[in-house]
């Protein structure tokens, strides 16, 4: 923890406000992180030492990272799962699992450029082995899964990049899925990491233009601007 130190009520704030994130319409990024929680609240709580403990281990950008990546729940296959932290009661914050959650999401952020080279020529690749389009690569056949989302369930590309993927053509309000249980949680994780993911998409569409062009030109490259 290097930035400023904040308290175990600030500590509980930041905790409410990224929950509301992911479970509710409430915009982490447009409010600020600010809710309308009161010390006591707080004070009432049987959980206050969880929050002290994070108050000692983060500072108010550590916390946010740590508790983005226990709410994004990615799993150890690599692949974005929904049952889990939803749900889950607060003195888990610390377990073993969900840091280790946390520091695979740090590393996977901090090579994110290279990941999603590899991702998108693993995505191609299994593209060109389904004959599929450019454009069907995100698009929904007979209201099942996207290839690009049947590889990130099986954890072949990682989440960030689908949700880069999403960035730039803004799939995901276009699919119809018939699961009606797992789909729309899906798909609400992965808008409501979009607002965290700051990324230069016009980067991302250059490199993405770049692989087709380069190793997919007659698959996909000759393509472009038709």
């Amino acid at each position: 923890m290097s930035g400023k130190k904040i308290s175990d009520f600030e500590a509980y704030k930041i905790y409410i406000a990224m929950k509301s994130h992911f479970q509710g319409d409430y915009d982490y990024k447009v409010y600020g992180g600010k809710t309308s929680v009161k010390i006591d609240s707080f004070e009432k709580r049987n959980d206050k030492l969880t929050f002290s403990e994070l108050a000692k281990r983060f500072d108010k950008k550590g916390l946010e990272e740590f508790l983005l990546a226990t709410f994004l729940n990615v799993t150890s296959s690599g692949n974005l799962a929904l049952a889990r932290n939803e749900f889950m009661w607060t003195g888990n914050l610390l377990d073993d699992d969900t840091y280790e959650a946390f520091t695979s999401w740090k590393k996977r952020v901090q090579s994110i450029s290279y990941l999603f080279k590899n991702d998108t020529t693993n995505l191609l690749e299994s593209a060109i082995e389904e004959e599929l389009s450019f454009n069907q690569i995100l698009k929904s056949v007979d209201g099942e899964y996207p290839l690009i989302m049947r590889l990130e369930r099986r954890g072949e590309i990682s989440l960030e990049t689908l949700v880069i993927f999403d960035k730039i053509f803004g799939f995901l309000d276009r699919v119809r899925i018939n699961d009606t249980t797992y789909w729309p949680l899906y798909k609400k994780k992965c808008q409501k990491y979009s607002a965290f993911l700051d990324i230069n998409n016009e980067y991302y569409k250059s490199t993405l233009v770049d692989i087709m062009v380069d190793d997919f030109y007659e698959d996909y490259g000759k393509h472009l601007g038709k």
